[in-house]
């Protein structure tokens, strides 16, 4: 009986929960050219991040805002009015959180020892068995080893790579790691060495791949 009303009480507090959600997303001023303020200065460091707006976001709602708008929404299946209602927010904001999950999950591993084969933060990572964990734990199933990983996803060109995008290494691919934006990537590197961060120009890229999203254009 009493497991019976603790799981009534639950399950009543995620229904007022999902309530609650989805008033919010309704309360939520649609955003459209010409609007202004915090609400929009948020949307486009979205869209920037996602690499849809090659702006800064200056809180005020123009065309160049309008268009990346309109070229996400048609890349992601929604209508491209320019519009951000609740379906185009609840989007962009499932995918911005996504990606920031798999670098902060990368980045809490910082300093684990190399292991060769190693899969775990219990046994230690090599560099696809890093990439990997990382990707498992946002709930994304990628390849084990490098080269199958450098084939998988979505190809990526270099003008768009964007943070949380595998970067693979020589040829044929022998290394890799995840972009996290600024010409950095974080990685496990080598035996003796610990997951560390590195600029990218250091290294020599062959490969990107996604497996967060599609491309921008």
């Amino acid at each position: 009986m009493k497991r019976t009303k603790r799981a009534l009480t639950l399950l009543c507090l995620a229904l007022a929960l999902t309530l609650l959600m989805g008033t919010a997303y309704a309360a939520s001023p649609l955003l459209r050219r010409g609007s202004r303020g915090a609400d929009v200065k948020q949307l486009q460091g979205n869209l920037i991040y996602l690499g849809y707006l090659n702006d800064v976001a200056d809180g005020i709602f123009g065309a160049k805002t309008e268009a990346a708008v309109r070229r996400y929404q048609s890349r992601n299946g929604l209508a491209a009015d320019g519009i951000v209602g609740a379906q185009t927010r609840a989007k962009l904001t499932k995918e911005v959180l996504l990606l920031n999950q798999i670098l902060d999950t990368a980045k809490s591993y910082l300093g684990l020892a190399y292991q060769s084969g190693g899969t775990s933060p219990q046994t230690g990572f090599d560099c696809s068995g890093f990439t990997q964990y990382v990707f498992a734990r946002a709930g994304i199933s990628i390849p084990r080893v490098s080269r199958d990983q450098a084939s998988a996803g979505v190809a990526v060109p270099y003008s768009q790579l964007r943070p949380g995008d595998l970067v693979c290494f020589n040829s044929p691919v022998s290394h890799v790691g995840i972009y996290l934006g600024g010409g950095k990537f974080i990685h496990s590197p080598k035996p003796g060495d610990r997951v560390k961060i590195t600029e990218l120009k250091y290294m020599d890229l062959t490969a990107i791949r996604r497996f967060t999203g599609v491309l921008a254009g």
